[in-house]
């Protein structure tokens, strides 16, 4: 199988994901659109375009071990539920600043004749 075989039955695979995903999306809506401003439509195009080049990706980049349509068709449907799976476990916070330790100063050592020396421990 060539890579744009492999690409285009990814690409199809993700499109079904993604298909499936909006299916889902409408009933847990009440059988309505789940968007309800016209602004929302957006990120959703988004979420399915990027699981449609997701796909892709994989099948392509898996293309010289693949046999066939349908093994490409998998990696394609899969491919954005991978992602996501492995995504769920990363936890995202805001970088926490912490606190600056207080300068402790520098013991002084003196001896006969000698000056204060800064640089003992």
């Amino acid at each position: 199988m060539t890579w744009w075989q492999a690409a285009l039955w990814g690409l199809a695979g993700g499109g079904a994901a993604s298909v499936f995903s909006l299916s889902a999306a409408v009933v847990s809506a009440g059988y309505t659109w789940p968007w309800r401003n016209e602004g929302e439509m957006g990120p959703r195009l988004f979420v399915v375009a990027a699981g449609l080049v997701l796909g892709a990706l994989v099948a392509t980049a898996a293309h010289s071990q693949i046999s066939g349509p349908w093994p490409a068709f998998i990696f394609g449907i899969g491919a954005p539920s991978t992602i996501r799976g492995l995504l769920s476990g990363v936890q995202v916070e805001p970088r926490r600043r912490r606190p600056q330790a207080a300068a402790r100063p520098l013991p002084r050592v003196s001896g006969e004749g000698e000056e204060l020396r800064e640089d003992a421990l």
